[in-house]
């Protein structure tokens, strides 16, 4: 329900001396019976908006200068003679909103004016003060000062006796003079939709033009949410900057750099503080950061403030409860890509599900305070404990502890945070049994071989045949559902890096050491991907004393490894890659898995199909 309606609905009650409503409760008129109907018929009242604007510019009826404010008419009511019972006065609320259905409105107080020598009882002028109509509109309905459709209705009470109130008509069914008219609220403050750095690392002119460092900001309206966030490199040295939005930079152009926004009271080196115009400063009051790598730049359009700060990103980080101990030890350690850190500020840790579930995560420095009973340096959600995405912040910044939680519901949870920006998200995770490789080996139009989810945690694994046969590049992608490319997983998902035989190919996998048969480990809790080209593909065993591998050859429109004349006996035997233990296959012939046991089939021609395409295990066949 609109808070504004019910606090007009609750004092009435209270003055009727209601304690108690089990009426049914509606969002858009509030409830459906607070106050006896009216003795006064609806029929006896008519209510005209003849006369009333059609357009209401609150800039023609409020003088800020004077501090007057001047009624704003919505219509005019008249009571059919003698209809109005003894003792009665007439009492006016005016219900505003931008849409016509009034899902968010606001209800004005009205005062009846009387026209033409006649008292209110009989004829009058429904009025709503201006500057009431600009605080509540901004309050209750949005900040945004732009011209709009506004919607209204008049709702009529007849008042007996000073205090007995009653509503005239049913509520929810009788209102009056139904209008709308263009509205423009009045307010000197305008939030433009985005925001930029202008100097900094680059160029002031070409940075203007450009427009390449744009400040970060939330889906909401802005002025819902006129905060606005953005993470840069420095320059060497001493970095510079100013801020700009489309109207500024669009007249840096022209040689008019007044527009920009710099500190107010010109402390280039302050870390907080107001931002106004320079062209309302006289001066460029520019921004100035000594020494950092990085610089975040927080702005309150609406509050028209600023904070400033150097970036730091620790080397590690490390997950305090969940599944762990509440406490300074380290072996909750986030994952990372080989990269550094400022140019991939990505972390990422696997919780397993199951149980309901609080955590905190620190650096270095943060579980080394734990130690000392300082509990303060470890970071929590700015916002409520549960939410899955969000921003994060030392708790001392925060008022109170601000833990995560989660309920336990899924198998494992993937909580990733990116210490650059500040940010998070929780991933609850119930992974599919298989993950289907797509690419320039099929024309990129069959998704057949596919990795099986060999460890429950997200780790899948298996063999891939990588190919180029049309020329496109031997590249490739995997699909969560074959053929659906709304399940796709590219290069831009790996937060936790591509190593081995695998490289980034610009959103595409690459297999950069040539056409062949992959063995890939995709770590879909980590998102991360290994990748060991298979150079050798052998087969060991009793038959030869386990002392070398009888090499096999790969058939590539089969899609399978070859052997004949291996002459495999019962003393056992296995496939393994490139002549070593770290990968080799065992078990039964139609189910082969990594370290199964020693086969014992006989035979002298094998068959070892490896990329699960057209079934869903690895098998061989031994004749």
């Amino acid at each position: 329900m609109n808070m504004k309606k019910l606090g007009i609905f609750m004092t009435a009650l209270l003055s009727m001396g209601f304690v108690a409503c089990t009426e049914n409760f509606d969002a858009t008129v509030g409830p459906q019976s607070y106050t006896a109907e009216s003795p006064l018929a609806a029929s006896d009242v008519s209510v005209s908006t003849v006369g009333s604007p059609v357009t209401i510019n609150l800039a023609d009826y409020i003088n800020e200068e004077e501090g007057t404010s001047s009624p704003i008419p919505f219509g005019t009511v008249s009571v059919t003679e003698g209809a109005m019972p003894a003792n009665t006065v007439l009492r006016a609320e005016v219900e505003v909103a931008r849409e016509a259905d009034f899902g968010t409105s606001v209800i004005l107080d009205a005062d009846i004016i009387p026209s033409d020598g006649l008292d209110s009882n009989e004829y009058g002028l429904i009025a709503v003060d201006a500057s009431k109509l600009q605080a509540d509109y901004f309050e209750y309905i949005t900040k945004n000062p732009a011209t709009v459709t506004l919607y209204s209705h008049v709702i009529l009470y007849t008042v007996t006796g000073g205090d007995a109130e009653a509503i005239i008509g049913k509520p929810g069914e009788n209102y009056f003079a139904e209008n709308k008219v263009t509205f423009t609220p009045l307010n000197k403050l305008t939030i433009a939709p985005a925001y930029y750095i202008v100097g900094g690392p680059n160029d002031w002119q070409s940075s203007a033009i450009e427009r390449t460092i744009k400040f970060q900001h939330s889906e909401e309206d802005v002025y819902v949410d006129p905060v606005f966030t953005v993470t840069f490199d420095a320059a060497a040295g001493d970095t510079w900057f100013a801020i700009g939005d489309d109207q500024a930079c669009d007249a840096i152009a022209a040689g008019d750099w007044s527009q920009l926004y710099g500190i107010v009271g010109g402390d280039n080196e302050a870390k907080e503080g107001k931002i106004a115009r320079r062209s309302e400063m006289g001066g460029d009051n520019s921004f100035c950061v000594k020494g950092a790598k990085k610089i975040r730049v927080t702005i309150d359009m609406m509050e028209q403030t600023f904070t400033v700060e150097a970036v730091n990103i620790a080397e590690s980080y490390y997950l305090v409860g969940g599944n762990g101990s509440w406490s300074s030890d380290k072996s909750q350690k986030f994952s990372h890509s080989d990269k550094d850190v400022f140019e991939d500020p990505i972390f990422s840790y696997v919780l397993t599900g199951g149980s309901d579930m609080w955590f905190a995560f620190g650096d270095a420095e943060a579980l080394d305070a734990i130690d000392a009973g300082d509990w303060k340096q470890l970071f929590g959600t700015t916002g409520a404990s549960e939410d899955l995405k969000g921003t994060f912040d030392r708790r001392y910044n925060l008022d109170g502890d601000h833990s995560f939680h989660v309920d336990g519901s899924a198998k494992f949870y993937r909580f990733t945070i990116n210490a650059l920006d500040m940010t998070y998200e929780i991933t609850p995770l119930n992974f599919d049994p298989y993950i289907y490789f797509i690419g320039a080996t099929d024309g990129w139009t069959n998704a057949e071989q596919k990795l099986a989810l060999t460890d429950e945690s997200g780790i899948y694994t298996g063999f891939l045949y990588c190919a180029d046969p049309n020329g496109w590049g031997n590249e490739f992608k995997f699909q969560k559902v074959a053929g659906d490319w709304g399940t796709e997983i590219n290069t831009g998902h790996m937060t936790g890096g591509i190593t081995g035989d695998f490289a980034d190919g610009g959103g595409n996998f690459k297999a950069t050491a040539g056409e062949g048969v992959y063995f890939v480990t995709l770590d879909m809790g980590k998102m991360s991907i290994n990748a060991v080209k298979v150079d050798k593909m052998g087969i060991i065993g009793g038959f030869n004393d386990w002392a070398a591998d009888f090499e096999m050859t790969w058939n590539a429109t089969d899609f399978c490894y070859e052997a004949t004349g291996a002459g495999v006996t019962d003393g056992g035997w296995k496939f393994r890659i490139n002549a070593g233990w770290d990968i080799n296959l065992g078990g039964t012939t139609d189910n082969l898995v990594a370290n199964g046991d020693n086969l014992t089939v006989v035979g002298a021609t094998i068959k070892l199909y490896p990329t699960r395409k057209g079934k869903d295990n690895i098998y061989c066949t031994v004749e």
